[in-house]
């Protein structure tokens, strides 16, 4: 008795099936037409993405929070824009921090609103403080990218 021959499957016949599939789905997931909850997650998710474009240097169209606050303050367009700054540029930007303490060689700084915090760490490099780490964080339950984070903070 002779075992059965095997056809081998090309290895783009999986993906080809995948990618068909994936095309039959797709307009299932599409929000219903007028969709306004959709339309400020996506302008969310684009504000974040811009942030972080200008955090790295690329060129991009300035971000909403870029913009002055209503305290006259511009507001930082990425936490990465606030690693290396000065105390003084920060307190420029940001106004005074929610609370200050002193952690060995560190200084951590606590800017808190009520959606949002904002954790700094300042150390000491070559005779100035600098910010050395910073993160955004949600506080609750609603979405918050950084940049609208960083503009509620800068805004007092």
């Amino acid at each position: 008795m002779r075992a059965p021959t095997r056809r081998a499957v090309p290895p783009a016949a999986p993906l080809a099936a995948g990618l068909l599939a994936l095309t039959l789905l797709l307009p299932g997931c599409a929000p219903p037409a007028g969709s306004t909850a959709a339309s400020q997650v996506l302008e969310e998710v684009l504000e974040g993405h811009r942030a972080t474009l200008a955090g790295i240097g690329a060129p991009a169209a300035p971000p909403a929070a870029a913009r002055a606050t209503a305290n006259g303050r511009p507001a930082p367009g990425s936490v990465a824009a606030l690693v290396g700054q000065t105390p003084d540029a920060l307190l420029s930007s940001l106004g005074q921090p929610t609370r200050r303490r002193p952690e060995g060689p560190a200084e951590i700084w606590l800017y808190q609103g009520s959606h949002c915090a904002l954790d700094l760490v300042l150390y000491r490099e070559t005779g100035a403080t600098r910010v050395a780490w910073a993160a955004a964080r949600a506080a609750g339950t609603e979405t918050r990218t950084e940049a609208r984070c960083l503009a509620e903070l800068a805004a007092g």
